[in-house]
């Protein structure tokens, strides 16, 4: 009797394997659209509590380059700007989307800007972040700095110049195959999580207004089938967790964006991103 018992649970496991072998293999990033299109950064989102610290923090332009692009999950490479208009002072963060390795507002996708007048600044979320509009004091932070380095004669303080790109990419390679990445990606995931519960339908309202630059690039990627070389984090949804849970990828592929902020894991990474 409790042979036949055995001999039923293992072949309920094996069943078990079968069904659940496509459903993990679906989920494997550059296997589907879908899948791509669930992360965050397919959808250009950001965890700007994160970039308003590194705003703080930074010493220096690069520095602040560096950082956002750890911090940033998406493919493209995120590209600053700085300018000003008499006292007012912007600073604006670009993902550049088409490769080109220097800022097109007709072609990249504004995630971020701060805006620093009267001694006071405001970040502001574009976009799948537009749902964020924050202010904090005025002080000695990377507007300072932008002031007393610049040497440009045209009408921006700072641009993330071309020779950088290549360097700024090489460190993210780098920085994506340590457990530092994991770990700011577990704090991203917290982020977004709370964003989505306390800002609700404009969180969600965010996510669905997002640039032409980003839709374009979306149908781009996916005609083209790019995605399946995709180095975004790809997360499952937890079951339970305010964004439906797998649901929420299926209902994102169907517009044409993604990234529901639910509770999720990481699992797995680009076959070009290696494993810390």
């Amino acid at each position: 009797m409790s042979r036949r018992l055995r001999k039923r649970s293992m072949a309920a496991l094996a069943g078990t394997m079968i069904v659940g072998g496509p459903v993990i293999a679906a989920c494997a990033p550059g296997n589907t659209y879908q899948a791509w299109a669930a992360t965050d950064g397919a959808a250009g989102r950001i965890n700007l509590d994160a970039v308003q610290d590194a705003f703080k923090e930074s010493g220096s332009v690069s520095e602040f380059e560096r950082r956002v692009n750890e911090i940033y999950e998406g493919d493209g490479i995120i590209l600053i700007r700085a300018k000003q208009d008499g006292e007012r002072l912007t600073l604006e963060g670009f993902e550049d989307l088409n490769k080109s390795e220097e800022i097109e507002d007709a072609n990249d996708d504004l995630l971020f800007s701060i805006v620093k007048e009267k001694e006071q600044n405001q970040l502001r979320g574009h976009g799948a972040n537009g749902y964020y509009n924050r202010g904090f004091g005025g002080g000695d932070f990377l507007f300072t700095y932008l002031l007393i380095s610049s040497f440009s004669r045209g009408p921006y303080l700072y641009q993330t110049p071309r020779s950088n790109v290549g360097s700024l990419r090489n460190q993210r390679t780098s920085y994506r195959g340590s457990s530092s990445y994991r770990s700011q990606v577990s704090k991203n995931t917290g982020y977004f999580n709370t964003q989505k519960r306390f800002r609700g339908s404009s969180y969600d309202r965010a996510g669905r207004n997002i640039s032409s630059n980003r839709r374009t690039y979306q149908s781009t990627q996916r005609s083209s089938g790019a995605f399946r070389t995709s180095g975004t984090s790809v997360r499952r949804s937890s079951f339970g967790s305010r964004s439906g849970g797998l649901r929420s990828s299926a209902r994102g592929s169907r517009g044409g964006f993604g990234g529901f902020g639910g509770s999720q894991t990481i699992i797995g990474l680009s076959r070009h991103e290696t494993r810390g």
